[in-house]
């Protein structure tokens, strides 16, 4: 039950963000206030709804790691988890690492992290992109779509799921499927 709700909970994150990026594209590109369904621009009325049907290639169990990619050292990637209960809906699945987040205060504009996990990939390990469409309207079922991807595609708005066994502090990926925002570029003069 955990590790649907997992999944469930990272799928609206990425749709959640992905819609954001969406929205902001327009706003730069067309110059225009939000439209809210149902509503006229710029209005709050209306709702949103999608639902992610997961992409057939991507294993069924829930990933042994899930968290914002922070760096890439070689063939060895780091991983930082979002606990649970700040409502980010990442989490480290059975982490044992000891690198927590410190306790230093935070400002109103920093998500607390948990721990850093080191994802190892090897010449065997299956490597997605997301190329899932942004939705088109309101209460609409989307079908996860994964590609082909490179760890040199990673950046810092990189969001990681990684399946493989653990070694230690490190996990072994088999499967890692990583997703960024969608980014918008303004038209130049």
């Amino acid at each position: 039950m955990q590790n649907k709700k997992l999944i469930l909970i990272m799928s609206v994150l990425v749709l959640v963000v992905g819609a954001a990026a969406f929205v902001a594209g327009r706003m730069l590109n067309q110059k225009v206030g939000p439209a809210a369904p149902g509503g006229p621009p710029g209005s709050n009325t209306g709702s949103f709804s999608v639902q992610l049907v997961p992409a057939k290639e991507l294993p069924k169990s829930a990933p042994d790691v899930t968290g914002q990619f922070v760096e890439r050292k070689d063939n060895t990637i780091v991983v930082t988890s979002v606990p649970l209960e700040t409502g980010g809906g990442g989490a480290v699945v059975d982490s044992q690492s000891s690198e927590g987040g410190d306790d230093e205060s935070l400002t109103s504009k920093e998500i607390p992290s948990g721990p850093k996990v080191e994802v190892v990939v090897t010449s065997e390990t299956i490597i997605y992109r997301d190329t899932t469409e942004a939705p088109s309207g309101n209460n609409e079922t989307i079908q996860e779509t994964v590609g082909e991807g490179s760890l040199d595609d990673l950046n810092s708005d990189s969001m990681i799921r990684a399946w493989g066994r653990k070694s230690g502090d490190r996990i072994i990926a088999e499967v890692l499927f990583y997703s960024s925002p969608m980014v918008s570029k303004r038209p130049g003069p």
